[in-house]
């Protein structure tokens, strides 16, 4: 997420290269491994570039854990992060990394998407406030301006944040610094950020040093939801369940292992993407890593937590239709020991 203010120049290079790496293979068609077995081969679209929150994807790569598990997985940077849900439902990819908000987004507008499982097991988008403008509270923030990257889910969150605190959010002012949020709060163009994550942008602007207060959106009225989940497409998981159980049965211990050692899951993460910063995402993946697992198990996905923020989403506007959560979550391809609940 770090990666939110590069240009797009430097996104089309990396794309670039990963489609270099990548190959054919978003079918999931099996072809031959190194040691001369027949392992199918997947894509899986990130949501942005390498960064703290695919800790457990990159080890489950380095330890040799989608391997053991039948699959040869390729992470692949997207081209249009708005795009890659449609991709996999069409059949361009097998998988994706997206958000839970995106995917009930997606299946509200008929696309026949699932999440199969929860990377990142609580919200990282967060209000993040400097410190030195008399911002203790989330109610401080009335005469203040916000930060926001443009999405409609901006002002709903801020608001119902504020509101949480007991203040008036009419008295908040959003603007709209698009992905350029650590640097327009540590500049002081604004006085808090919505929309940027209290793992990432909070430590970049911290690393600054400019002191920043975190209000955390479910300890505010905001329902809890998965911030990063993996996803397929309805006809993939029909017709191709042993790769989707091969993926998840690998990422279970990428997971699990990153959360253990996230000094150490910080290596894969630099080879990937050199252009991370490592004593920052060192801190990135140290604050999130506890978000890899959910009451001690890996991929915890729970379609009643779905249920109650879809609601939440249904009355603040957000989807234009409701959207069934049962149906947007599929947890029959968890491994033993990982969390489903249905």
């Amino acid at each position: 997420m770090s990666g939110r203010a590069r240009s797009l120049a430097a996104l089309a290079c990396a794309v670039a290269a990963a489609l270099v790496l990548t190959g054919c293979g978003g079918s999931g068609s099996p072809a031959a491994d190194a040691d001369g077995r027949a392992r199918p081969r997947a894509t899986l679209i990130l949501d942005w570039f390498p960064n703290a929150d695919h800790a457990g994807v990159y080890a489950a790569i380095d330890r040799g854990f989608f391997r053991e598990a039948g699959i040869v997985v390729h992470p692949q940077v997207p081209s249009d992060t708005a795009a890659a849900l449609k991709e996999v439902a069409q059949g361009k990819s097998a998988f994706a990394i997206s958000y839970e908000p995106e995917v009930l987004l997606a299946r509200a507008e008929g696309i026949p998407v699932v999440a199969v499982a929860a990377l990142v097991t609580a919200p990282l988008n967060a209000v993040i406030a400097r410190a030195d403008r008399g911002i203790a509270r989330p109610r401080d923030l009335q005469g203040k301006v916000v930060g926001a990257p443009g999405l409609p889910s901006d002002r709903a969150l801020l608001d119902t944040v504020v509101r949480a605190d007991g203040g008036d959010p009419a008295r908040v002012r959003i603007r709209n610094v698009g992905f350029s949020l650590a640097p327009a709060l540590a500049a002081g163009r604004v006085d808090a950020l919505i929309g940027a994550y209290w793992n990432v942008e909070a430590v970049e602007v911290r690393e600054k040093g400019v002191p920043v207060t975190v209000f955390r959106l479910e300890r505010y009225g905001v329902p809890s939801y998965d911030e990063l989940v993996v996803v397929t497409s309805e006809a993939f998981a029909r017709g191709r369940p042993e790769t989707v159980r091969a993926l998840l049965a690998g990422l279970a211990r990428g997971q699990a292992w990153a959360a253990a050692h996230p000094a150490a899951a910080v290596r894969p993460l630099l080879r990937a993407n050199p252009d991370l910063a490592p004593a920052l995402v060192a801190e990135q993946v140290r604050l999130v890593a506890p978000l890899f697992l959910d009451r001690g198990v890996p991929l915890h996905l729970d379609p009643a937590q779905w249920a109650r923020y879809a609601e939440w989403m249904r009355l603040k506007g957000l989807l234009r239709r409701p959207v069934d959560a049962a149906r947007a979550t599929d947890v029959r391809f968890l491994p033993p020991g990982a969390g489903g609940t249905r």
